[in-house]
């Protein structure tokens, strides 16, 4: 992997990577892509694939459970609206108020 493909990895995920990590994120980079590789090059027979048509549904049923009470959890916030948590932006939570 180039330099450049990774900048552009990085602009697309909204990543900042400094100069000083590039060649680390280069090689954990180039790791990734190996074993990326390496499961794309694995032989899959029809016989593998036979197993998926007997999966069943494992998920357990829907079920209504009793849950907390909304008062008790909003009564030591200070900052509360309509039954929620309110946060004047995402910078401030779990930090100091402005």
């Amino acid at each position: 992997m180039k330099k450049e493909e990774l900048y552009d990895i990085a602009i697309l995920s909204k990543l900042e990577i400094k100069e000083e990590e590039v060649e680390e994120m280069l090689e954990e980079m180039e790791k990734i892509i190996a074993f990326a590789n390496k499961i794309d090059s694995a032989k899959i027979t029809d016989e593998d694939l036979c197993e998926l048509d007997e999966a069943e549904n494992v998920f357990r049923k829907d079920e209504v459970e009793k849950s907390y009470d909304r008062d008790e959890i909003l009564k030591n916030t200070k900052t509360k609206e309509d039954g929620f948590f309110y946060l004047k932006n995402a910078e401030n939570f779990g930090g100091e108020e402005n």
